[in-house]
């Protein structure tokens, strides 16, 4: 494994949902690399309310979700959400910087099992669990769309 180095990782496309630069429903998520994690901030507004004041519970599992996905930056692993369990803790309040973090906890052959969490200074606001599966670079060339460079150095084949 030759992971990333610790450091700011920009936007894996532009029109992410969770980390696009050129979305404007981006979550505006900004995240980095550090000591084997993923580590990041995000200010949900207006655009991602549900309640009065609250984000969505869509936008707090959309940010979870990408966090983790960016965890196969770390281990090198071209992969696509199977399950994502998401528990909410407490509301997300709008207009706050919120910290958010994502690991790998377990690798079984094809199957990557990471977890990550969105917290409001101590507070945890959610925690999730996901399954990640391992696919080939091609399964992502059927969008259509450019690969990141970053990806093209993956081997195609699982990593045990």
């Amino acid at each position: 494994m030759n992971p990333i180095p610790d450091g700011a990782i920009p936007s894996h496309q532009p029109r992410c949902l969770g980390c696009g630069t050129e979305n404007p429903g981006s979550m505006g998520l900004r995240l980095r690399a550090e000591d084997g994690r993923i580590l990041g901030k995000v200010t949900f507004d207006q655009r991602h309310e549900g309640a009065p004041g609250f984000a969505h519970g869509g936008a707090v599992a959309t940010v979870l979700d990408d966090t983790m996905g960016t965890v196969l930056l770390i281990i090198e692993r071209p992969a696509v959400t199977a399950n994502l369990n998401t528990d909410f803790r407490t509301p997300a309040l709008l207009g706050r910087e919120l910290d958010v973090e994502g690991w790998c906890e377990k690798i079984e052959g094809r199957k990557l099992h990471l977890a990550g969490r969105l917290l409001d200074g101590e507070n945890v606001i959610a925690e999730a669990s996901a399954l990640f599966i391992e696919v080939e670079l091609d399964h992502f060339r059927k969008g259509g769309a450019d690969l990141p460079d970053r990806w093209l150095t993956w081997t195609p084949e699982c990593k045990t």
